[in-house]
């Protein structure tokens, strides 16, 4: 199953500036509900929780479809990147979805959760390692964390389409007036100083060391190559410009397999899957 584009848009478009900020919050709707809905619709799911909600958007269409579940999100929009505070207070929620604009290591829920999910979140959190504990603590004994997010072991920033020099500090100095420049277009300042750089690698010693079951899914891969030529919106492709027509091209020559395959270059997306730490 997957969502429509155009009746999305045709409902929610009023809640957004432009078409193209409606666009970039609609693309990661439609490829993050592909991304859980194996996972909600199984039966043994019944309370759901989305750090990170955003726009309300993803969640509100989910507890839609499936009013049998209850679904909360979480979220103290500290940042304001976006505004989406702002949208999701205009959002009518359905009966079986609350939102709460709340931090989490202040929140304190009623019931445990099946499922968790993030998507595009943890690479924002300044304390990533607390945010693993906490969010196990909010799993049954038998709940999932999923957590979707770039890796930054591909020397790739997404948000500002800048390749990684050395470091986050370098890179900065490299490109500050691009980042500074970004900033000011989407009046999301300091979203670079609030960005964790953190790749696989170190999110791999972050799990051992803590002693959490997990996996990650590999096949993130194809799909967000797919995702480049099959989003409906077609805004994923727009917005990485030169970096997905390279992406693109390589694909079609089969210079994904030589990279990410046989070389093991790390691929720049990945799909984290927490069991509940007994």
């Amino acid at each position: 199953m997957k969502l429509n584009y155009k009746q999305l848009k045709k409902k929610y478009l009023k809640f957004f500036d432009n078409h193209d900020k409606c666009d970039y919050a609609l693309t990661d709707v439609l490829f993050a509900f592909q991304e859980v809905y194996y996972f909600i619709k199984k039966p043994e799911i019944k309370n759901i929780l989305e750090i990170g909600p955003g726009t309300g958007i993803l969640l509100r269409e989910l507890s839609k479809i499936f009013p049998e579940k209850k679904f909360t999100g979480l979220d103290p929009y500290k940042s304001g990147f976006h505004r989406y505070e702002t949208i999701s207070g205009n959002i009518k929620l359905n009966k079986n979805l609350k939102i709460n604009q709340i931090a989490i290591d202040k929140f304190k829920p009623s019931v445990k959760y099946d499922l968790i999910f993030s998507f595009n979140v943890f690479e924002h959190l300044n304390k990533q390692e607390k945010y693993l504990k906490v969010t196990n603590k909010f799993l049954n004994k038998k709940g999932k964390n999923l957590i979707m997010c770039p890796n930054y072991d591909f020397p790739y920033e997404p948000h500002f389409l800048v390749p990684i020099i050395f470091n986050k500090k370098v890179t900065f100095k490299i490109f500050k007036k691009k980042i500074l420049n970004y900033e000011h277009k989407t009046k999301e300042f300091g979203l670079w100083k609030h960005l964790n750089f953190n790749g696989k690698n170190k999110i791999n010693k972050m799990m051992k060391k803590n002693k959490i079951k997990y996996l990650y899914d590999e096949s993130i891969k194809n799909r967000i190559l797919d995702r480049l030529k099959n989003d409906d919106s077609n805004f994923f492709k727009k917005r990485q410009g030169i970096f997905a027509k390279l992406a693109i091209l390589g694909r079609f020559f089969l210079l994904d397999k030589i990279f990410f395959d046989f070389l093991k270059i790390p691929f720049p997306y990945l799909k984290l899957i927490i069991t509940k730490k007994n």
